[in-house]
């Protein structure tokens, strides 16, 4: 084919001494950039697109992919961005497997109550915050699987159990707690916990009961979630006097059982949440000065430690064996005392006591504060393999937070 150009259209030749590159490669350009806006916007994007739109994923992909995200994340985000997303998310496999792929973290609140609760956790040696949008009317008790404790109090003989999932924000409310003409004097604690073999969640609440002709003395309920219509009464005729007051600590939750214990007492009391029954095992510690000297039990999630305070910068660590509740000492002792001059910049006064609130992750990252007449407003974050130290600023002071263990997780009862 014979292709005429117009006289206009001819190239001149460049003037003498200079080069036609330059004006040839322009052309060139400005050719290719008038050939590419001469195509469809939508056909360059599609092809593109669609190798990689993750709509076209398989729904065991898609799964795995959505369950390394987090709770709040999920419920307040992703949920909502297609009818397919939406009912993956809600399935039962879902939310059980995000149980299994949510690591052990803190959640952290104000005991007076009326804050929005903050979760804290250590990924990949850093930690992270997320602050819910659930608001509290009181501060958050023991937690288990994603799924938290709060009372409101009510009229005069009714207190107002609800647990609660702070990320995705649905509420379950249990069977109300009477005072049964005088008989209960006063609603201390409360817990949830699950069964290992049955998987049912019980929540157990402490009391101190007056039965005539006895004097009052500290006794436990208990209910299972979904099940009971009523509170059942534990059987404590087997443990002593000093066993009893036990129950007016916060109960600390592990898989499938729930401890109360005291920082100066070496008892530690524990209730089988499979068998609901009560046993009181003791720390082996071996001089008297232990024996005396300030005590921090901590839940790691799967099991309950102890640290026993040589000096303000020094503890030993004991840990409870889950279910034979056997102690043992960790050969190693976790001294902080080369830290110290670092540590000191987040005290608010010479007299503050650097103390251990929690474990963000066991045994690598504790969470400590310093408590004093200052109100220190800092939670303080040490890495026990690398030394790194980080801190957050709370709206509250440390003597008033709660921090229990927690699991960012979309739980929720039905």
């Amino acid at each position: 084919m014979n292709i005429r150009i117009p006289p206009s259209a001819r190239r001149q030749p460049p003037p003498p001494g200079r080069s036609s590159a330059p004006a040839i490669q322009t052309c060139l350009v400005k050719e290719e950039i008038q050939l590419h806006r001469t195509r469809p916007y939508y056909s360059r994007r599609c092809k593109r697109v669609s190798s990689t739109n993750i709509e076209s994923l398989p729904d065991e992909l898609l799964f795995h992919i959505l369950v390394r995200l987090q709770a709040d994340y999920l419920y307040d985000i992703a949920r909502l961005v297609c009818r397919r997303w939406y009912h993956l998310i809600h399935s039962r496999a879902f939310v059980n497997t995000h149980i299994q792929h949510s690591a052990y973290g803190l959640l952290l609140s104000d005991r007076e109550g009326g804050g929005y609760p903050i979760f804290v956790n250590a990924t990949q040696g850093r930690i992270q915050t997320s602050e819910f949008s659930y608001k509290c009317r009181t501060h958050l008790w023991g937690s288990f699987n994603g799924l938290a404790m709060e009372i409101h109090y009510g009229d005069c003989d009714r207190y107002f159990i609800h647990i609660i999932n702070p990320a995705t924000k649905q509420p379950f409310v249990l069977p109300s707690f009477p005072f049964y003409n005088g008989r209960i004097l006063y609603s201390s604690t409360c817990g949830v916990a699950s069964a290992a073999d049955s998987v049912e969640y019980k929540v157990a609440l402490s009391y101190i009961a007056h039965v005539p002709p006895d004097s009052p003395s500290w006794a436990l309920a208990i209910l299972t979630v979904g099940v009971d219509n009523s509170w059942r009464y534990v059987r404590i005729e087997h443990l002593s006097k000093l066993a009893r007051s036990l129950l007016c600590e916060i109960p600390l939750i592990t898989e499938g059982f729930m401890h109360w214990a005291e920082i100066t007492s070496t008892d530690v009391l524990t209730l089988d949440v499979e068998t609901e029954i009560l046993t009181v095992s003791e720390v082996p510690l071996p001089e008297a000065n232990y024996r005396n000297a300030h005590k921090f039990y901590l839940s790691t999630g799967r099991s309950l430690s102890l640290l026993v305070t040589r000096e303000n910068f020094l503890w030993e660590l004991w840990v409870m064996k889950p279910g034979t509740r056997e102690w043992t000492k960790l050969v190693a002792d976790m001294k902080l005392g080369a830290q110290k001059c670092r540590l000191q910049q987040f005290s608010g006064g010479v007299n503050e006591v650097l103390m251990p609130i929690g474990w963000v992750k066991y045994p690598e990252v504790l969470a400590l504060c310093f408590i004093g007449e200052s109100g220190s407003r800092t939670c303080i974050f040490y890495n026990l393999d690398t030394h790194e130290i980080d801190s957050i600023e709370l709206k509250t002071a440390c003597y008033c937070l709660e921090c229990v263990v927690h699991k960012n997780s979309l739980m929720w009862l039905s």
